[in-house]
């Protein structure tokens, strides 16, 4: 390399130094997206020991109450028929639900 030659005008020394902002300001990103996520997931759990309540219709009353894996698996028998509901037991939400019609009613 000559005296003349600068190495901030080199070709290679400009794309390095532009492919580390990027990288940079990537990287800031990701961690602002991650910090994001963390604080909404944090609020949508309730706290841990706290009341999920379940609405059953009138009459029905439950045959069986299982805790599989982490859900809570509800066999439930009313006038309407059988159901089977699958609730996630640290959020209380309803993951899945199945019915089936009482005998004689229209499908």
């Amino acid at each position: 390399m000559s005296a003349s030659e600068d190495p901030e005008a080199l070709a290679s020394f400009r794309f390095a130094r532009g492919a580390a902002i990027i990288l940079g300001v990537l990287i800031v990103l990701a961690l602002v997206a991650l910090a994001l996520g963390f604080a909404f997931r944090g609020k949508a759990a309730p706290a841990p020991g706290a009341a999920v309540h379940v609405a059953l219709p009138e009459g029905a009353r439950i045959l069986s109450l299982d805790v599989v894996q982490g859900r809570v698996v509800l066999r439930i028998h009313s006038d309407e028929g059988d159901e089977v509901d699958i609730i996630d037991a640290e959020s209380g939400r309803l993951v899945s639900q199945a019915k089936a019609p009482a005998r004689g009613s229209p499908p």
